[in-house]
């Protein structure tokens, strides 16, 4: 079973979006950037890994690459939401947590692409 194919619109890499989202929320928010530039600095960012990855020639469908983004937002949203607007405080716990699971899964989808070669 390969789980970490690319699907039309969410596959399993959606949940590293989501998290990554969340996790640069966070980011900003220790690093005292206002809702609206955290917003903006963490839209650039996932637009970029997604150019990226057509420049590394990491094939999906454009359903799938704008669902990527879309998704990355949300997770912003949903911590950013937590962070900016309600004053949710940033634990370390909880920071490196989302960290460690967001590169954990990161890198289990890395090796599998790796091993299975395609794009």
């Amino acid at each position: 079973m390969d789980i970490w194919k690319h699907g039309t619109y969410i596959d399993l890499w959606s949940i590293v979006h989501l998290l990554s989202g969340a996790l640069l929320a966070s980011v900003c928010y220790f690093l005292g950037f206002s809702f609206f530039w955290s917003a903006v600095i963490t839209f650039a960012l996932v637009v970029f890994w997604e150019w990226f990855e057509v420049i590394i020639k990491i094939n999906e469908s454009r359903k799938n690459v704008l669902m990527d983004i879309i998704i990355g937002m949300a997770g912003f949203y949903i911590l950013g939401y937590l962070h900016f607007i309600k004053s949710w405080p940033l634990s370390i716990q909880f920071f490196c947590s989302l960290l460690f699971v967001t590169l954990g899964l990161s890198l289990w989808g890395f090796a599998d692409f790796v091993k299975r070669g395609y794009r």
